[in-house]
């Protein structure tokens, strides 16, 4: 797969194909495991290297989700991140057990829902730990729904985990999070469509002994706003105001040379069927609105202009007395 053919070599194949004298691979079944997958969504896709920053914001996050579990158990816990995955959503969807801690909230101003997973290992070995266990946690959940206590401390973790990522991420871009809900199976939660990615990293928990992992997970759509951001390129508040006014401008010169239709609405009646179908030329419409009344100048169905209807220069006009409302 890494030799390169020379020119020559190159030339001959070209000229071999043109002529039929190579043969050509009709069965690729048959070339077994010298075939390899080449997916287009994630190739050439290096979320550590582009977006280096997230890798500081993970390392800030396991930093205080140490502190507050450690606080909240009154024991020293460890926390440690693993390397940011990217994951197709179905994919991630089906590596997680029946029943799995699934937490959905809001990241704004970020667009998209993030998902905090607790693994229901960890859930058990918190429980054994709160009530003074060692937090071995061995207990076995499949068949059942999370208990209440259990479920207890699953909000617990989820408050402080929450409050730890707005801490993590203030210094790269402040975001606020918003609990949404809570589901325990992750074939209901769909956030995106299957073939789309997630960025998500594992955050291993130890007392003495592996806990569990939670996994963080974001929409790889939802970092796209602020790239630049995360790529570690800096640009201060100035730069970054001229650029959007820069982009204001534009995007108002190549609008105000639009041309848009403007219609009024001389007035309105009602005829029964009888009177519309008896009908003739020179018959008077008599309408409902006063003559002495405004009109309504409407663009696309937009009440605009208050005014009246009138001629001049031999041309039907329309005066404008009174915009209906503010253009900002």
């Amino acid at each position: 797969m890494n030799k390169l053919l020379s020119q020559g070599e190159v030339d001959s194949l070209l000229k071999g194909l043109d002529t039929g004298e190579v043969d050509v691979i009709q069965d690729f079944d048959d070339l077994g495991e010298d075939l390899e997958s080449f997916d287009w969504a994630t190739r050439g896709l290096n979320v550590r290297g582009n977006m280096p920053l997230l890798e500081v914001v993970n390392s800030r996050f396991a930093q205080r989700l140490r502190g507050s579990i450690s606080t909240s158990l009154r024991k020293m816990v460890d926390v440690t991140p693993d390397p940011l995955e990217t994951i197709k959503y179905g994919d991630f969807q089906r590596s997680l057990p029946v029943p799995t801690s699934m937490q959905l909230f809001k990241i704004e101003p970020l667009r998209g829902t993030g998902i905090l997973v607790i693994e229901s290992r960890l859930v058990f070995s918190l429980v054994e730990a709160y009530f003074g266990g060692s937090g071995a946690g061995s207990t076995k959940i499949e068949g059942r729904e999370f208990t209440p206590i259990e479920n207890r401390v699953i909000q617990k973790v989820v408050h402080m985990a929450l409050t730890n990522l707005m801490e993590a991420w203030e210094d790269v871009h402040p975001i606020k999070t918003e609990f949404v809900r809570s589901e325990s199976n992750p074939l209901v939660v769909n956030i995106v469509p299957g073939e789309e990615l997630l960025i998500s990293t594992k955050f291993e928990i130890d007392l003495n002994r592996p806990m569990g992992t939670i996994i963080v997970c974001f929409p790889y759509s939802s970092y796209q706003p602020i790239r630049d951001k995360l790529s570690g390129g800096y640009r201060d508040e100035e730069e970054v105001s001229q650029l959007d006014q820069a982009w204001i401008n534009s995007l108002h010169e190549k609008l105000i040379g639009t041309e848009v239709g403007i219609t009024a609405n001389l007035g309105r009646t009602h005829l029964t069927v009888k009177d519309f179908l008896n009908l003739k030329t020179g018959d008077i419409i008599v309408l409902e609105n006063d003559f002495k009344a405004p009109l309504i100048a409407e663009a696309d169905g937009i009440p605009l202009y208050k005014g009246y209807a009138g001629r001049y220069r031999n041309k039907k006009v329309f005066k404008v007395e009174q915009p209906i409302i503010s253009r900002a």
